[in-house]
């Protein structure tokens, strides 16, 4: 939706039921991942119905915004980044650090919120204005110069020109269950088969951080969600939290985006609109230590 001036107004909502997170909120990674500390911090002083009430509400807001923003879950953004904080009137206030507010000329400029609860429902709509793109000014530098260094970093934003110095490690699959994969009666797919996807995220890691495939020591925290069949697709993504000089702790998730719907037809699917989750774990890999090499001079090995 464009306003009279030529900005754009973006709206997003978002509706939940708090009782899907009454276990999540236990998880301090979790917590980690989805809360600015200070939206950890008030949390804690509140009872436990209460509580699991204001972060249902944070997440529900922090989902709206990211529809506002133009990304979605899981998708660039990590939703801490998005702090809700509250007014002097009691109105939530919406500010945006490091990932969030790394978006360019594209992030709103303001973004208004509302959040409203009834029962376990929590809901949450977020209204952000984009002012109109500026055209880029052709200077005496961007003229002739295509080679140059400052010609190449003037033709992007900012915040991909010069990225964060701690960039997030992370890696992304996205694969189609196949029927041979089926172990269960129903065609239920064993929980083995998710696990095996996060082992191949984590080995890609440390393969791209540490030039080696690492050695998986363990998995913790491993919650089954929902089941898996034949056709299914999912999307499975990983993210290195905590680095040592031999382990890497990595966070892992996968999510149903499309699902077999064999009851309409053999070949029948649906794509998910929200994303269900089916899996969540954390591995922690171990690097080995390098043996320094030594190099023998060519003059050595002729003796």
């Amino acid at each position: 939706m464009s306003g009279a001036g030529g900005e754009t107004v973006r709206i997003g909502v978002d509706v939940l039921d708090r009782t899907e997170l009454r276990r999540l909120v236990e998880w301090p990674w979790f917590l980690r991942f989805s809360f600015a500390p200070e939206e950890v911090r008030r949390a804690e002083r509140m009872g436990e119905e209460r509580r699991l009430e204001f972060l249902a509400g944070r997440f529900a807001a922090k989902e709206a915004v990211l529809k506002v923003l133009g990304t979605g879950f899981l998708q660039g953004v990590v939703p801490r980044d998005i702090c809700v904080d509250q007014a002097g009137d009691g109105s939530p206030v919406v500010s945006l650090r490091g990932s969030a507010a790394g978006l360019g000329p594209s992030t709103p400029s303001s973004i208004a919120l509302s959040i409203t609860h009834k029962r376990d429902v929590v809901a949450a709509v977020a209204l952000g204005v984009v002012p109109p793109a500026d055209p880029m000014p052709v200077t005496p530098t961007q003229v002739g110069t295509e080679n140059s260094s400052a010609h190449r970093k003037g033709d992007v934003p900012m915040s991909l020109a010069d990225p964060p110095e701690e960039a997030e490690v992370s890696a992304f699959l996205r694969v189609r269950v196949g029927q041979e994969a089926a172990h269960y009666g129903g065609d239920l797919v064993d929980g083995a088969h998710v696990l095996r996807l996060f082992g191949d995220l984590v080995t890609e890691i440390t393969a791209r951080t540490d030039d080696d495939e690492g050695l998986l020591a363990e998995y913790s925290g491993v919650r089954f969600l929902a089941p898996v069949r034949p056709g299914d697709y999912l999307e499975v993504r990983g993210r290195v939290v905590r680095r040592t000089r031999l382990r890497r702790v990595v966070e892992l998730e996968a999510h149903k985006v499309i699902e077999a719907r064999p009851e309409d037809g053999e070949s029948a699917v649906r794509v998910l609109s929200d994303p269900r989750p089916v899996c969540r774990a954390t591995a922690t890999t171990v690097v080995p230590r390098r043996k320094p090499t030594v190099k023998t001079s060519t003059a050595a090995k002729e003796s």
